[in-house]
């Protein structure tokens, strides 16, 4: 009798082993199939949100080199698609037929240069400017490409919030209640107030359209980091506290042996 209440006992331990494996490994799964349905939500408007992200910086950088002068336009546009190599060493660059003497062929592709380097400050100047962002969307709605895209993101996250994480479905919120020409109108606001201000204003833009690109762009990064650079990273972040701490700890004591020896 005794042997029978051991084995059924015995059974029923194992009974409850198989069920806790079979629970554990039902949880496992629901988790990475949760992961796995996330990741291909974000996969899905990564690619968007990163190009609408260099959308400004893109047009304004690689727009090409215009003048009345069609020989200098043509001369400096081919200077600039030329290898670094090239443009260090020189090339055979477009020369007006007009020039006839070495001396003038010089002049010319020494104002190539120099007006193809003042291009290029030119347009780095363009892409960035003070108190404003250019990568946020409110001020490249009016682009058709750029519209289609925006809203083709907007759509997706919006039917498949639940798979995105807290911060973005909180900017997403929040474009419901700031309309893009509010959002605009107040960058141009902090640049005009700027502009004749003795002491630049640090004055934070809410722009939830903005900070939803950055957001999909950092946690589809985050969410496909390989794990050996998530550990580099943690034990980075450890050791950096740890320096910290030292470099107070320290600093504390040598204050504490400047106050003993004055007593």
């Amino acid at each position: 009798m005794a042997e029978k209440s051991q084995i059924a006992i015995y059974i029923s331990l194992g009974s409850l082993a198989v069920s806790s494996l079979s629970f554990f490994f039902a949880v496992r799964q629901s988790k990475i199939n949760k992961k796995n349905e996330q990741l291909r939500a974000y996969d899905k408007v990564y690619h968007d949100a990163s190009d609408l992200l260099l959308f400004h910086y893109k047009n304004a950088t690689e727009k090409p080199f215009s003048s009345i002068d069609k020989d200098l336009e043509r001369a400096v546009n081919e200077y600039a698609n030329a290898h670094w190599l090239e443009q260090t060493y020189g090339f055979n660059i477009h020369t007006p037929d007009s020039l006839k003497t070495d001396d003038e062929k010089r002049e010319f592709n020494q104002k190539v240069r120099d007006t193809y380097y003042a291009f290029e400050r030119e347009k780095q100047n363009s892409s960035f400017e003070e108190f404003i962002n250019y990568q946020s969307p409110v001020f490249h709605l009016d682009n058709e490409e750029f519209s289609g895209r925006f809203n083709r993101l907007l759509n997706h996250v919006t039917e498949n919030l639940s798979l995105f994480s807290p911060v973005i479905i909180e900017h997403w919120e929040r474009m419901r209640f700031l309309t893009p020409e509010k959002v605009k109108n107040e960058y141009l606001s902090l640049k005009r107030v700027n502009e004749n201000a003795c002491e630049a204003i640090e004055e934070p833009v809410e722009d939830p359209y903005l900070r939803m690109l950055l957001g999909i762009r950092y946690e589809h990064r985050q969410l496909n980091m390989p794990l050996s650079k998530k550990w580099s990273e943690l034990w980075f972040n450890i050791s950096f506290a740890r320096y910290r701490f030292s470099r107070i700890f320290k600093k504390f004591s040598k204050r504490d042996n400047l106050d003993g020896d004055h007593l």
